[in-house]
């Protein structure tokens, strides 16, 4: 794949495929089952979240070279007209003169939608998971950040990466780490022994950098043999940070458009899914949810309107230093910008498969039931109830209405039977009596 700027130049990224896919939502299709040399990990949405990338001049005619045939269909332009939507046969036209932040967001949009809509995510956003689920889920995403923020680190003096590395204000890591930690306390203690330590860990973990929190059996695999999401994830990052990375020398560069997958979206949508994680586990204050507020947000997790109106104002100006920060690293680099949609869409594929590690609740050994003894997993489960709990309660509920009514209409009738005749004779007589005042006091 040839990228040759231009000084006017297009991106396109195809999406429309001939024959078979390989896998939901169509895309760019080859019939090679593996990854050609230096290519991102193969992943099952790997080939329709990603693009293929072609410049091609633009000369302001009808003229101007067209994408190849199996590519050609509706398009969307950056320039603001929309030719066409998102569907499986769709071509997206970036203009390169525009700002990078403003490519990634129109770049990204297709692989957005289809990381929103996995089984995983929805488990997630929706509080269906069970803690210890949840736990293992925050272990996944802190090896991810470690890896992440060890290779910005790494390139701190980058030009590109210069601009937004700010660990003080942005890194997860230690704020998962947190988490996990205080997430665990609540769990049994059986499932909470752990089986490893700093003297007497198995040859396969002392290969991996220990965790600044426990580590339960149930942890272990993803530090020992992480599943096949996360060590694509993982994989793909250690070669960008890489000075011999074999996507060429704007390898370190590429990993921009990682943090920015990940902490634009930490900053858009965390919150809604903190608040979810509390309600979802009972979690007080901000213990065990500090990964989704940033250090800015703390005094809103549990402050009054005012602070949370702060709180949100300082959150769009991070947001808009960090598209600034972007547009300046990158500055007017063509190519570079190219690579960025491209990867920002790598990442999101990453990030799509990152969600089938999740085990769903239909599925998972663990955390389907509460232990016994375990007050915090009797809390989960009473906040997300299993549909037999809901029928059972449905059906109580229905009973219960009946024996009022039933109840009510017996006191109806011995009223009417009993009470009715004294009431009737009684205002008879009162009427009888005082006739007189109430025809007066009428006129």
């Amino acid at each position: 794949m040839a990228l040759t700027p231009t000084s006017a130049a297009q991106l396109h990224l195809n999406f429309a495929g001939s024959g078979s896919g390989s896998g939901a939502g169509g895309g760019s299709t080859s019939t090679s089952t593996s990854p050609p040399a230096n290519s991102p990990p193969y992943t099952p949405s790997f080939q329709p979240n990603t693009p293929g990338f072609e410049f091609t001049p633009s000369t302001g005619s009808d003229n101007a070279p067209q994408p190849p045939a199996q590519a050609q269909a509706k398009t969307h332009s950056a320039r603001g007209t929309i030719k066409g939507g998102l569907g499986n046969d769709d071509e997206i036209v970036l203009d390169l003169s525009q700002p990078v932040s403003t490519l990634l967001r129109l770049g990204t949009q297709r692989a957005h939608i289809k990381a929103e809509h996995s089984a995983g995510a929805a488990a997630l956003v929706q509080g269906g998971l069970g803690l210890e689920e949840y736990i293992r889920w925050c272990a996944v995403l802190w090896r991810i950040y470690d890896a992440l923020e060890l290779a910005l680190a790494e390139n701190a003096n980058n030009p590109v990466l210069a601009p937004t590395y700010d660990p003080a204000l942005l890194a997860r890591a230690p704020a998962l780490a947190e988490d996990i930690s205080y997430l665990l306390t609540l769990l049994p203690s059986a499932s909470t022994s752990t089986s490893t330590s700093a003297s007497t860990t198995s040859t396969s973990l002392q290969a991996t950098s220990l965790p600044p929190f426990p580590l339960p059996p149930f942890l272990e695999e993803i530090f020992v043999s992480p599943p096949a999401g996360l060590n694509n994830y993982l994989q793909h990052i250690k070669s960008l940070a890489s000075p011999t990375s074999p996507t060429g020398p704007n390898g370190p560069s590429r990993l921009l458009a990682h943090a920015y997958v990940r902490y634009l979206g930490d900053l858009s949508g965390g919150q809604f899914i903190g608040a979810r994680v509390k309600k979802s586990y009972n979690l007080q204050g901000d213990k065990g949810t500090k990964f989704y507020y940033f250090e800015f947000q703390k005094g809103a997790a549990v402050g009054d309107e005012e602070s949370r109106a702060d709180a949100k104002k300082r959150l769009n100006e991070v947001k808009d230093w960090y598209r600034r920060g972007m547009d300046e690293g990158v500055g007017e680099d063509k190519l570079l910008k190219a690579e960025l949609v491209e990867e920002a869409n790598i990442a999101f594929s990453l990030n799509t498969d990152l969600f089938s590690v999740i085990r769903l609740p239909s599925t998972s050994s663990s955390s389907s039931s509460p232990s016994a003894g375990s007050k915090a997993e009797a809390q989960t489960d009473a906040a997300i109830p299993t549909p037999k709990a809901e029928s059972t309660s449905t059906i109580t509920d229905k009973v219960s209405s009946m024996l009022w009514f039933t109840a009510a209409a017996g006191v109806g009738i011995l009223l009417n039977i009993y009470v009715q005749p004294i009431v009737s004779s009684w205002l008879g007589n009162r009427d009888g009596s005082s006739g007189q005042i109430v025809q007066t006091t009428a006129i």
